[in-house]
């Protein structure tokens, strides 16, 4: 049996997607292994400094020469944050820490600073005589705080380089989207230019042999239906012409236009503040998403309930509201109601919804929402358009 493209396409993100986890782990897992050494090693460079420092003090109290290397220990390290406390937790000594700002601040300084580093590394005692004269704490040293920090500036930049890949393939599906829209629907107005200029021309015709105009009105109306759907499919993926439009009468025409079509056991209402509101727009395209949006909640009532389209204006802004009384939306699609492919029909492709975000947010600079849905309640879906001031 052969293995698809698309199998072995599969197969190839899964094994990118495995070696970069691997990589991904096997550089934090080094680093980890890194830190520890270097924990490590930073302590037995202290216990060796302890004791350089309880050696010097034995040749000190025996009035005996200090061997060169001990005073080479002392001096060396130059890293690492330490300061000797007595017994009494009395500071005796520090070394690393600025002087300045521990002897200008009367200690205070020295004080906050023994106690942060208390938190980092146990102490190291320093023994003289068998008794525990000074302890010593430490801190950790620059270069080691650098490799702690190194791991999650590698996570943050593995999520900017995660989050702009994903920009980038979600910015290209949704330039693939736009193009199969575009090619899909001016195919589909070509494709209905040739039969529409045949139906002319037997309306022609008929006329002509002086047909009966109860037979031609009828077929007359369905071909000039039959236009404004090719003009609204040819107008996607080019830049519509906007004019001045009354958005009452032009919703109107389209929700009279349904009522005939809808079963009579649903009641259809249209409301509006005004009779006239004018606002920049494509008609054909804003007439598009009104008939989606009526054609929906009649399918959403099942041939009875309530069908509301209410027209509702304020200084600035026109919201347009259809609302019904149908089987509602469920709550796992509310969020992606919108997106292509997402419907609640049985039959239906998903499309609709998703044409009218396009028509009323790219080329109106509007919004399109759903409001709520509630199942054999209500579902309330809302458009908001500025007004041209």
């Amino acid at each position: 049996m052969q293995t698809s493209p698309i199998d072995w396409s599969s197969r190839g993100r899964w094994a990118i997607l495995t070696l970069l986890s691997a990589t991904i782990l096997f550089i934090l897992w080094s680093i980890f292994r890194l830190v520890k050494q270097t924990e490590v090693d930073e302590r037995q460079r202290m216990e060796v400094w302890a004791l350089a420092q309880q050696q010097f003090i034995k040749n000190i109290d025996f009035n005996s020469d200090v061997d060169p290397l001990i005073f080479e220990v002392l001096t060396s390290e130059k890293n690492i944050p330490m300061i000797i406390v007595n017994e009494n937790d009395q500071i005796v000594s520090f070394n690393n820490i600025d002087p300045v700002r521990a002897l200008a601040s009367d200690s205070l300084f020295l004080k906050n600073t023994l106690k942060n580093i208390k938190k980092e590394n146990p102490s190291i005692e320093i023994i003289f005589e068998n008794a525990v004269n000074q302890r010593m704490y430490y801190g950790n040293s620059s270069l080691l705080g650098k490799l702690r920090f190194y791991p999650l500036a590698l996570l943050l930049l593995l999520f900017s380089l995660g989050g702009l890949i994903f920009f980038y393939l979600r910015t290209t599906q949704v330039a693939i989207q736009n193009k199969l829209w575009t090619g899909m629907a001016k195919e589909t107005a070509h494709q209905l230019g040739t039969p529409l200029s045949s139906l002319m021309g037997w309306v022609s015709l008929l006329k002509e042999k002086h047909v009966d105009n109860s037979i031609i009105s009828p077929m007359e109306g369905d071909i000039q239906r039959l236009e404004t759907i090719a003009n609204r499919f040819s107008k996607i993926g080019s830049l519509p012409k906007k004019s001045n439009t009354n958005i009452v009468g032009a919703t109107r025409e389209v929700f009279e236009y349904l009522s005939t079509k809808a079963s009579q056991g649903v009641a259809m209402s249209f409301s509006s503040d005004a009779e006239l509101i004018e606002l920049p727009l494509n008609r054909e395209l804003y007439c598009w998403v009104i008939e989606n949006l009526i054609n929906n909640a009649i399918d959403a009532v099942v041939d009875k309930g309530r069908v509301e389209l209410q027209i509702r204006q304020t200084e600035n802004t026109v919201f347009v509201n259809v609302i019904d009384n149908g089987k509602g939306i469920s709550k796992r699609l509310m969020k992606i109601i919108f997106r292509p492919g997402v419907t609640t029909k049985s039959r239906g492709w998903g499309l609709g919804l998703s044409l009218c975000r396009r028509i009323i947010e790219d080329y109106h600079q509007g919004s399109i929402r759903l409001v709520s849905s509630e199942k054999d309640k209500q579902t309330h879906f809302q458009i908001t358009l500025q007004k041209d001031l």
